[in-house]
């Protein structure tokens, strides 16, 4: 029974995760890191599936390693999502030309907007829209700027809405821009801590993965063995 409970949890975040792909492409990292990635019922799916690990773990005293690395996946998976709940920046900067930007706006747990600061400056060099030829609808929209990481540090960028600019695990998208043609607003989502242990996480479930498959001691193998017999 508690097999079949865990199966199904893991099918259940399978499906999710494969959902939130096919959403990120219509709206965008920022949406599916806030409402999918780490999102408190996404943290509960994958906190109930560790708890469950373990105590599938510790019940049938699993000491095959290939088992052990496919569990330990889901606690590392889980951390993953907690740090990106816990230390991750998402919100939009409004740059106009000539100004310098040093905070974002973002929404508060009560769905208010509050103003944060950011970890660099940054100000808008130039914006421009791009047209087709012969029409006055925009082809792409392009922004040009400077992060300022210190007093004499900095660092030139451009974001269009193809090209994402990425500093210091922070990443800026072209979001909107204003009607005179000399303000842009940019889309942010920082997250480094979260990405990289989520990362390592999912590369310790592929590889927990193809061990059982190719464990030749495992219950995998054995019924292959069995069918081929």
């Amino acid at each position: 029974m508690l097999k079949k409970i865990l199966f199904t949890v893991y099918i259940i975040i399978i499906v999710c995760l494969g959902s939130a792909t096919i959403i990120e492409k219509y709206h965008g990292s920022e949406y599916v890191s806030t409402h999918i990635y780490g999102s408190w019922w996404m943290i509960v799916l994958w906190a109930v599936l560790v708890a469950l690990s373990i105590f599938y773990i510790l019940w049938h005293r699993v000491k095959r390693l290939s088992m052990m690395t496919l569990h330990l996946s889901f606690i590392v998976i889980l951390a993953g999502a907690l740090l990106t709940h816990l230390t991750s920046m998402n919100g939009m900067i409004h740059l106009r030309e000539g100004e310098l930007t040093t905070s974002y706006s973002a929404q508060s747990s009560d769905d208010e907007e509050v103003r944060l600061p950011l970890p660099f400056s940054i100000t808008l060099n130039h914006f421009e829209v791009k047209r087709h030829e012969g029409t006055e609808a925009a082809s792409d929209y392009i922004t040009r700027f400077t992060i300022f990481t210190s007093e004499s540090d900095s660092i030139k960028g451009e974001v269009s809405m193809n090209n994402i600019y990425s500093h210091n695990n922070t990443r800026l998208y072209q979001a909107s821009y204003d009607e005179d043609e000399k303000g842009s607003y940019l889309s942010m989502n920082s997250d480094p801590y979260g990405i990289t242990v989520t990362y390592i996480g999912y590369a310790l479930l592929f590889i927990g993965l193809i061990w059982i498959l190719l464990d030749p001691k495992g219950k995998y193998r054995q019924v292959i063995r069995q069918i081929t017999m």
